[in-house]
């Protein structure tokens, strides 16, 4: 009976076990999303490499961009694969089985290159959000001052989570790396919110201005509320919110959260190079041309002239077949393969 009970030894507390369920979850659900990733990755290369030679300079940045979020990503990944084979597999034998193990190296460098790779993915899709923004609203630097601030200011607070969380024996999840963490996530979603509201603001509010011109059914490419959405990446805002208040709580299933959020952060980006890939995101030439079309409507109404809307599309220039002035989509406007010399970098 004795050795009986020396073999069944107390299992895992409760917030061990759910540590451990938190991170096998968020690998699963980050696989899943890598093969989305990768799908839309491929998809938008396709498109950008066979686009036209004038436009071929633009499309390798994308390509470029695309490709450095998954260069990340893989990284971020396999630190995770790594970290649950040595504590579910290799050194599963340690005392105090596979919990004492991930509570122990959760600043093996391994995990300090996960976490560094993590944090670089979010700046890299904050910085495409910031550029995205600062286009649509007609490359108007004074609009994005705010969110840049909160921009370097989240980065500050990166270097310094990053710092408390690699000490030997400290943990991102616990300590000090929270004091730094939790600001460094709230500034962060605070510059998702403010951008994404930039960004759906301008979008509807020039929607309603086209409408108004030239009718409802040439405003849904650009400005539809799905755009808004993908436009401003919203899906990184939400589970970013989500995994900030688990985070603040040191909730166990934050782990789970955090890599799902990190995952938004190559993913969202990526819907965006595919909607530039396929002509259907807002480039500085639309802002200009939708500009210049509300311009001339109201300067012309007041000369007491009025355009027809096959006019008012010719000044922007768009060419579109008869059968879209009846109301069919002209998604290919503004697609690389369609681009022109002199025309603005479709973003």
């Amino acid at each position: 009976m004795d050795n009986l009970t020396d073999v069944q030894a107390p299992l895992d507390t409760a917030g061990q076990i759910a540590f451990e369920q938190s991170f096998y979850i968020g690998s699963y659900i980050t696989a899943i999303l890598y093969g989305m990733y990768l799908f839309m990755y491929f998809l938008s290369n396709y498109f950008l490499l066979y686009s036209s030679s004038d436009a071929r300079k633009e499309s390798f940045f994308y390509i470029f961009y695309g490709s450095l979020m998954l260069i990340l990503w893989t990284i971020a990944s396999s630190c995770n694969a790594i970290f649950g084979q040595l504590a579910w597999i290799d050194h599963r034998d340690v005392p105090g089985g596979p919990a004492a193990y991930l509570t122990e190296n959760l600043s093996a460098w391994y995990n300090t290159m996960g976490t560094v790779t993590g944090i670089c993915m979010n700046f890299l899709a904050d910085g495409l959000l910031l550029y995205r923004c600062y286009i649509i609203w007609g490359s108007n630097f004074k609009i994005i001052a705010l969110p840049v601030l909160i921009y370097f200011g989240a980065m500050s607070m990166a270097v310094l989570l990053i710092y408390e969380s690699a000490i030997p024996g400290a943990s991102f999840f616990a300590g000090d790396a929270i004091s730094f963490g939790v600001p460094y996530f709230w500034m962060t979603i605070g510059l998702n919110i403010i951008t994404t509201s930039l960004i759906c603001g301008r979008l509807l509010s020039v929607r309603n201005r086209v409408r108004s011109i030239l009718g409802e059914q040439y405003c849904q490419t650009y400005t539809g509320i799905v755009a808004c959405l993908l436009e401003s990446a919203l899906p990184l805002t939400v589970f970013g919110i989500v995994y900030v208040i688990l985070y603040a709580r040191n909730s166990p299933y934050a782990f789970c959260f955090v890599q799902i959020w990190a995952d938004f952060c190559a993913i969202s980006p990526q819907i965006i190079i595919l909607r530039v890939s396929i002509g259907k995101a807002w480039s500085k030439d639309t802002v200009a041309s939708v500009s210049h079309l509300v311009f001339d409507h109201h300067t012309e109404k007041r000369n007491g002239m009025h355009d027809s809307n096959d006019v008012g599309l010719d000044r922007l220039g768009i060419s579109l077949p008869r059968e879209a002035s009846q109301g069919t989509d002209y998604s290919t406007v503004d697609s690389p393969s369609r681009s022109t010399k002199g025309r603005g970098i479709a973003v």
